[in-house]
């Protein structure tokens, strides 16, 4: 038996956990509690901007959809 049969195969969902397991230490270590690291949910401009570009993309419409992220770029950086 070799090396590479030894070891256990990891899967995507294993991977995801065991490095959710170790971002969470990694706050825990730096005082911040779990609640404090969840991403806001987006805002209604965000929201707008995101649907804008999905359909332009799903339209075809790579000028609308390429505007559609210049514009949530700027809002990004002005609003968040």
């Amino acid at each position: 038996m070799n090396n590479e049969e030894a070891r256990p195969v990891r899967t995507g969902d294993a991977l995801r956990a065991k490095l959710a397991e170790v971002n969470a230490r990694s706050r825990r270590r730096r005082g911040e509690s779990a609640l404090t690291a969840l991403p806001a949910p987006p805002c209604e401009t965000c929201r707008q901007i995101k649907g804008s570009r999905y359909r332009a993309v799903e339209a075809g419409d790579r000028q609308e959809a390429a505007r559609m992220a210049v514009a949530m770029g700027i809002h990004q950086r002005e609003a968040h």
